[in-house]
């Protein structure tokens, strides 16, 4: 057993050595492997590596670590504004370490099967409001359990029932009937129930912010997918003399689209929906169990190919002619699991995976607690709107423990006073509970913050990075990015000093005539060539039956990989017509422009860009002639495989 121990432990050693060894050092300062190695692979598609990919890296990489130690020595990882991103940075890196892992994967196959199958279910609800008192809350509470009592008699149906006492106000039209949903739809609670319930039975009492509910499932069927859909809406008149001008005239629209009219066109000309109207009655992706009228998807997911197009229907809005551009079933769970995951975590049943993962600390830190309320209930015997701690019996006494922390009656008392009001909540002990649970799950999630570093090597690895790159980011600004911006004298110099990079090809003063109509393409042409009469002239004749006749486009363009001038000789005066991607195309060229250097406003853009890159490998040299840099080439070159 002692030579298996010693065995472990040597090799352990030979790993950990391994990761530790140093790859290069910055003035005696070390770099090791393990942080090389976590950024080289992660940029790299490849599973080997190469001598040369590792000589270039390697460059890149001491580059980033001067620009890094350039940072710190200007301070710049101790002020304010640089603390508070990477915080903002951290807390976002946290989140995946502070759930339970594996309730989170059951979470999102129960998200999945509940996304590939909808549900159909009616309510009765009983309204609460969003503080209810004890007294309001179990009078509705009452109220539900009698009308499950009275169904489950059979005095009446349970849409029936809806539609007469429900207080959700639109079941007096649909009964109770929310139609079909799937995950995340509604609220967890509800959704919950409603996919637990089996179909044609009355689920007990559930509780939502809005009230308690009944729930009956009518159906359970496979969702549908989603359908790339548009539309064109007629609405109704609210002159009741004319309430079939709407259906006369989506019936027109759908005759025209038969013979063959632009759906798009319509749409933008006639729909009442502007919005859509604007992108050619596009309305996006649409999901069966969404938020549309039943006709609308019954219309939509009716189609079953592209390009089709629906027979008129109505809805509460008005009539309709709808379209499908697309169509896509729904993925398996590995494409999906990104999205459902993101979902779930802003989602409520996301408290599953905090509750589980408190449990889970609880275990692991030993937590312990010795709690008696009575001894804090008597905080609330004042009228006065806080807390009197004073009256704190055994203040000093451990409260709860866990690792080697311990906070004591007067730290939760403290906490207390800050979280719960004493008029408001005077005798109430689940308010002290509930405080309690919240201060107790804060502590523990801010411990386990805290041993991140510790536990998970990979966490460190990462805040580094993001640290790293903040400060890249900064020092970078400061020395190249806005001082190559802000320095207008020595970007004036720069340019002056490098004009011939910065020039003008051949350009032409030109115009382009084109058209997918031979005879008006050879009008123009001819009018063109008589010069009797403007081009603006020439294009406004053409068009004038159609805009679409004839294309002019003019201007100083360059010549060079031109689409249309590059078919054509560099010649003033007009050109042959020419056939240029089913179009006959002519151009007339007014003047040829000799290349020449471009003014420093004519290439701003790209000279502050080149002036950036001086400016970086200017810094970089100094910064190499003023640390010293060593490579364990050796150490550098035993990276073969991605782990």
């Amino acid at each position: 057993m002692k030579f298996k121990w010693i065995l472990f432990l040597s090799i352990f050693a030979i790993e950990t050595n391994a990761q530790n060894q140093v790859l290069l050092t910055i003035d005696d300062q070390p770099v090791y492997k393990s942080e090389f190695e976590q950024i080289y692979w992660k940029n790299k598609k490849e599973k080997i590596a190469t001598k040369e990919d590792l000589d270039e890296y390697i460059n890149l990489f001491s580059n980033f670590k001067l620009k890094v130690k350039a940072a710190e020595e200007l301070g710049l990882d101790t002020v304010e504004k640089f603390i508070n991103e990477l915080a903002g940075y951290r807390q976002q890196l946290e989140k995946p370490y502070l759930i339970d892992t594996s309730i989170n994967e059951e979470l999102i196959k129960e998200a999945y099967h509940r996304t590939v199958n909808e549900v159909n279910a009616s309510h009765i609800m009983v309204k609460l409001d969003a503080n209810p008192s004890p007294d309001d809350t179990l009078k509705a509470y009452n109220k539900i359990i009698s009308i499950k009592k009275s169904l489950e008699e059979k005095d009446q149906s349970f849409e029936e029932t809806a539609a007469e006492i429900s207080e959700d106000p639109s079941a007096i039209d649909n009964k109770g009937n929310l139609g079909y949903f799937t995950a995340f739809k509604m609220l967890y609670s509800f959704e919950d129930v409603a996919y637990n319930t089996k179909i044609g039975e009355i689920s007990n009492p559930v509780r939502t912010r809005y009230g308690y509910h009944l729930l009956k499932v009518n159906d359970i069927r496979a969702a549908k997918g989603r359908v790339k859909t548009a539309h064109i809406m007629i609405a109704n008149s609210k002159d009741q003399t004319r309430k079939n001008v709407a259906q006369l005239k989506i019936n027109e629209i759908h005759q025209q689209l038969l013979n063959g009219a632009d759906f798009t066109s319509l749409a933008q000309e006639f729909s009442s929906d502007r919005n859509s109207a604007k992108k050619g009655g596009e309305l996006g992706w649409i999901k069966s169990g969404g938020n549309y009228y039943k006709e609308f998807e019954d219309a939509v997911f009716g189609l079953e190919n592209d390009n089709e197009i629906s027979k008129p229907f109505k809805t509460p809005g008005g009539w309709h002619v709808v379209k499908r551009l697309a169509y896509e079933p729904i993925g398996e769970l590995s494409s999906m699991r990104y999205e459902l995951k993101n979902k779930i975590q802003k989602d409520s049943r996301s408290a599953k995976t905090k509750s589980s993962f408190i449990n889970k600390l609880k275990r692991e830190y030993d937590f312990k607690l010795k709690y008696k309320e009575d001894i804090f209930i008597d905080l609330f015997n004042s009228e006065t709107d806080t807390l009197d701690l004073s009256k704190l019996k055994k203040a000093n006494k451990v409260l709860f423990s866990f690792s080697d922390k311990k906070f004591t009656n007067m730290d939760f008392g403290i906490y207390l006073s800050k979280t719960v009001k004493n008029k408001a909540t005077k005798s109430e002990k689940n308010s002290i509970n509930k405080a309690l649970k919240n201060y107790i799950n804060f502590i523990l999630i801010e411990y386990e913050k805290s041993q991140l570093e510790v536990k998970y090597p990979d966490f460190k690895a990462l805040v580094k990075e993001y640290r790293d790159g903040i400060l890249l980011f900064e020092i970078s600004d400061q020395k190249i990015w806005t001082k190559a911006i802000k320095d207008t004298t020595g970007l004036r110099e720069y340019y002056e000093l490098n004009s011939e990079k910065w020039t003008w090809p051949l350009r032409a003063r030109v115009e382009i005539f084109s058209s997918s109509q031979k005879e008006i393409i050879n009008q123009a042409f001819e009018l063109k060539k008589e010069n009797k009469i403007a081009s603006d002239s020439i294009v406004k004749l053409a068009n004038s039956t159609s805009p679409l006749n004839l294309s002019f486009e003019k201007g100083i363009l360059q010549v060079e990989d031109h689409d249309v001038l590059s078919n054509f000789k560099t010649s003033l005066g007009i050109s042959d017509v020419k056939t240029i991607d089913d179009k006959s195309t002519f151009i007339f060229i007014s003047e040829l422009i000799e290349p020449s250097p471009k003014k420093l406003n004519e290439a701003e853009g790209l000279i502050v860009s080149d002036f950036q890159e001086y400016l970086e490998t200017k810094w970089l040299e100094e910064m190499q002639q003023k640390h010293k840099i060593e490579v364990n080439f050796d150490v550098l070159y035993s990276i073969r495989e991605k782990p």
